[in-house]
């Protein structure tokens, strides 16, 4: 099978010259994460990511900020391939041009289409290669932004004081409107209030570019009040398939393993069921 049967047709993409404001209105008003970078013709430069801004909130550039030079593919390249290039380069999004010019994009959520469909058996426990960080139930939303921008995990198991798995948190989930007040951070972002592409859930995915700005502050609840509590989780001795199958159905990066006792065991990425499709 090759990319083109699962690869996204005509996707997003921002050209240079551009400024960051314009980068984070487009992921904001379409609900993405990153963007394939191109010149005004359409040749691929790079990529840009959310992460990629996160980790220099100060620069302004697009240039400085974005990824050069990242791995293309063709139409007619393989799902092992790409995968395998996904795996080992460490890389999310994956052009697919047709010379030198973008027509497609593979993310993993696409190869993860193709472990469903092949029904791949091996546990899931063989493709757990992460080390797993957790948060305590009480510790402070301020405390965990920042232990999620100096360990760049960007989503955490919560443990309760006996140790049990009670809920989940992400970058995102700390930026609550109930907690931090919708008007207010538009307004101190220069969002205009009647602008109905932003939406709140497009806003979260940037959110913590502001945080590290100190436009906008965190409370100390606990991340208790933010987690997510109806968590999905996999046994460590089930087929990959089935993991893929839940990330796809529930859009999730991630999932917690758990053992025979229900334990929180380890947590499996989307990245690392890359290396089911061509081993």
């Amino acid at each position: 099978m090759n990319i083109s049967e699962v690869m996204v047709k005509d996707p997003i993409v921002v050209e240079l010259p551009t400024t960051r404001e314009n980068v984070l209105s487009i992921l904001v008003n379409n609900k993405r994460t990153g963007i394939p970078v191109t010149d005004e013709d359409g040749s691929v430069l790079g990529v840009i990511t959310r992460k990629d801004i996160f980790n220099d909130p100060g620069e302004e550039q697009v240039a400085v900020l974005m990824e050069w030079n990242v791995p293309t593919v063709s139409a007619t390249t393989s799902v092992e391939k790409v995968a395998k290039i996904m795996f080992l380069q460490n890389v999310r999004r994956i052009p697919v041009v047709r010379k030198g010019k973008i027509i497609g994009m593979v993310t993993p959520s696409d190869i993860l289409k193709i472990v469903e469909m092949r029904k791949i058996g091996k546990p899931v426990e063989d493709f757990v290669r992460s080390h797993t960080v957790c948060i305590h139930t009480s510790t402070p939303a301020r405390v965990a932004a920042s232990i999620i921008n100096l360990s760049k995990v960007y989503a955490m198991p919560v443990l309760d004081n006996g140790s049990k798995l009670s809920g989940i948190i992400t970058d995102r989930d700390l930026f609550d409107v109930k907690y931090i007040g919708e008007n207010t951070t538009l307004t101190t972002l220069g969002i205009s209030e009647d602008e109905d592409a932003w939406t709140w859930e497009g806003i979260r995915n940037v959110m913590n570019l502001y945080y590290q700005e100190a436009k906008i502050d965190l409370p100390m609840d606990p991340v208790e009040n933010f987690m997510v509590r109806d968590l999905s989780t996999i046994y460590r001795k089930a087929p990959a398939w089935e993991a893929a199958k839940i990330m796809r159905r529930k859009d999730y990066d991630q999932i917690p393993v758990v053992n025979k006792n229900d334990e929180l065991d380890s947590m499996i990425y989307d990245m690392d069921l890359m290396r089911s499709i061509y081993e």
